[in-house]
């Protein structure tokens, strides 16, 4: 007889419903080409690396002290870049946590969150955990976002441009034009891969004070790893998000992804050089796909999304695993025949088209 754990009784009673968010398969194996979780192929600004070893050979005065518990150096600069002040910016340990600030700050016992059906899967971990209730909009039959789906009973709406899955982008008129429509709805745009299409709703948040947007710097500035996530809003807002961030960790940011990021910021040639070329990779990767039968989806993200007419995502997942080829798989979802593909190097995306030709080859 198996004897119950008694442990439970001290767990918020909560924790037992909650399902937290899997990400994509991590390896250290460095035979593996990693072209599930969208990484950037290229790294980071070289900038970034001479700061860090600059960082660490002063490393004894430097991590004896607290990092800047508001980020300011940091936010200065981001301002900067965006014509925007200061206090219009908030910097959190990664676009999760900044997420995870504004669902508690924003939406937690304001009524009803409302989401797409497919998009980023951490939404509906967070408004669980924080007990949000919540309803998904669909999608149009080309997997495209269609706001006029959106639940006009919902006090706050949140959704990636371009989409988290699907690579698909809004214009930016479209999504002005629904903020403009809905004063009295807070609306966050999570725009991880913006820089990958080239479009922004940041300059918005001077027009509209219902509107937030966040970025990352895992993707386009390729620094994953060192964990920066940014929040644009109107200062009101932003004043609200850090007296919630202070309630619980006052240094979300460490001294070396600070000055890092800053150096990031800094280097706008490579920033654009890198942009290029992904999108270039992007379009050559997309064709080249097609050319094989797969039908993809127009992404404006630095990943795409593919299904092949005769072959199952599963199986194709499954064979691209055995040849150490790591790519992401949604079951029970709207799009569990797809598979989503980060754009990596050119070399990355010909090895991967070419053990696609192999599997399709056999199939015929």
């Amino acid at each position: 007889m198996t004897r119950k754990n008694p442990n439970h009784i001290f767990f918020n009673p909560n924790v037992n419903t909650l399902k937290p968010y899997v990400p994509g398969q991590q390896t250290n194996d460095t035979e593996y080409v990693k072209l599930n979780t969208n990484e950037n192929p290229f790294g980071p600004s070289p900038r970034v690396k001479e700061t860090i070893i600059q960082f660490l050979e002063n490393s004894e005065s430097q991590l004896r002290l607290y990092p800047e518990p508001e980020s300011d150096s940091l936010r200065k600069v981001i301002a900067q870049k965006f014509s925007i002040r200061d206090d219009e910016v908030f910097v959190g340990n990664g676009s999760d946590e900044v997420l995870s600030l504004c669902f508690l700050s924003f939406f937690a016992e304001r009524g009803t969150l409302s989401f797409p059906e497919l998009t980023y899967s951490f939404y509906p971990s967070i408004a669980k955990l924080f007990k949000i209730p919540f309803s998904t909009f669909k999608l149009k039959k080309d997997f495209s976002l269609d706001l006029n789906f959106v639940d006009q009973k919902s006090a706050s709406i949140i959704f990636p441009n371009p989409n988290a899955v699907t690579g698909i982008a809004l214009p930016v008129k479209k999504i002005e034009s629904f903020v403009c429509k809905n004063p009295n709805k807070l609306i966050i745009i999570d725009e991880a891969y913006a820089d990958f299409n080239r479009a922004s709703c940041v300059p918005l948040i001077k027009k509209y004070s219902n509107l937030l947007v966040i970025q990352t710097f895992s993707k386009s500035r390729g620094m994953a790893g060192l964990r920066i996530g940014i929040c644009f809003g109107n200062s009101y807002l932003i004043n609200g998000l850090r007296s919630v961030k202070n309630s619980f960790n006052s240094y979300p940011i460490d001294s070396l992804a600070n000055i890092a990021a800053i150096s990031a910021i800094q280097d706008e040639s490579w920033f654009e050089k890198n942009i290029s070329m992904i999108i270039e990779i992007r379009s050559y990767f997309m064709l080249e796909l097609e050319k094989l039968g797969f039908k993809v989806l127009p992404s404006s993200a630095n990943f795409v999304l593919a299904t092949h007419p005769v072959i199952k995502a599963k199986v194709l997942r499954e064979y691209l695993n055995l040849n150490k080829i790591l790519v992401r798989h949604f079951p029970n979802t709207i799009v569990s025949n797809w598979l989503r593909i980060t754009i990596g190097t050119r070399e990355n995306c010909n090895l991967i088209l070419t053990v696609l030709k192999q599997k399709i080859s056999e199939v015929k």
